[in-house]
């Protein structure tokens, strides 16, 4: 018992600093690499079906700089009209040069074109979200217009 007692002693000794010591490392804190976008301007928010056109200024932000595709297959900008099931897809060319890693900023112009009357009434209303995604496969979260008019 004489021998235990030090052993003890040694152990509760000890014991804070070994409890101290195991902290877990901080973690670095993670980049947000998703393209952030915004909408800026509607041309209008009124058009004549299959006349006129409106064009959606967009902010975007992206901290890889992978925005964009040299592709002409590769459509990585997705527009959904709130009155169909399935969205548009569209092709944007690189902005900014192939194989580097920038920070980027800037606006595109989206043209909304040939927009027409689903019904058979002499207007409707729509909303358009719109996305952007990355070389990354990254999606930005999504943006939705103010409400456009579509008159016959």
């Amino acid at each position: 018992m004489r021998i235990l007692l030090p052993i003890i002693q040694l152990v509760l000794l000890a014991l804070p600093f070994l409890l101290n010591s195991c902290k877990k490392d901080e973690e670095e804190p993670v980049l947000n690499t998703a393209p952030i976008i915004s909408i800026v301007s509607l041309s209008t928010d009124t058009v004549k079906e299959f006349v006129d056109s409106v064009i959606v200024v967009i902010s975007y932000q992206d901290s890889q700089g992978n925005l964009g595709s040299i592709d002409p297959d590769v459509n990585d900008l997705e527009v959904k009209d709130s009155r169909l099931s399935q969205p548009d897809f569209y092709h944007v060319k690189p902005l900014a040069p192939e194989g580097y890693t920038l920070n980027i900023s800037g606006k595109l112009r989206v043209r909304l074109s040939t927009l027409f009357l689903l019904g058979i009434g002499d207007q409707e209303t729509a909303t358009f979200t719109i996305r952007l995604r990355d070389q990354s496969g990254e999606w930005s979260a999504p943006v939705t217009t103010d409400p456009i008019t579509i008159i016959r």
